[in-house]
């Protein structure tokens, strides 16, 4: 099976952002590659302003400070068993908290929304950051999507 054909990558722009569709789906098809990824699943990924995003995150997480990415696993088995591409989750990322922390890192603004979808997709695929050892665990599976 194609590399490709591993994850379907659907993209909304709420916010107008510097990483294009191409380079997103080539990060998504790398991740699911290397951390195993189950094959013709749907990934949707939405770029948002920091407001709604924030939003989001106090409505879904009880948090009203602002974050960079949230994952929403989707798990209704008997949907991924209808279905020919079933949804695997949602990707929700801030823009505007990516272009300050790329000015802060004095980087560029597509490399920290890479950061931020490749962060979202492995938590998708069951990575955790809630603890030292699960963050750094996390770090190092960035990096090595990244890294390509």
């Amino acid at each position: 099976m194609a590399e490709s054909s591993l994850v379907d990558v659907v993209v909304t722009r709420r916010l107008d952002c510097e990483l294009g569709d191409k380079a997103i789906e080539k990060l998504l098809c790398h991740c699911w590659t290397l951390h195993q990824g189950p094959p013709r699943r749907r990934v949707e990924i939405v770029f948002l302003g920091e407001k709604e995003h924030t939003a989001l995150h106090e409505e879904f997480f009880q948090d009203s400070t602002p974050t960079d990415v949230m994952a929403f696993p989707f798990v209704e088995e008997e949907v991924f068993e209808r279905e020919e591409c079933p949804l695997f989750g949602e990707i929700l990322v801030n823009v505007e908290m990516a272009a300050t922390e790329a000015k802060l890192r004095k980087s560029d603004v597509a490399q920290e929304l890479a950061l931020y979808v490749v962060h979202g997709a492995l938590h998708l695929l069951g990575f955790d950051d809630s603890n030292p050892r699960a963050r750094k665990e996390m770090r190092v599976a960035e990096q090595r999507v990244l890294a390509d």
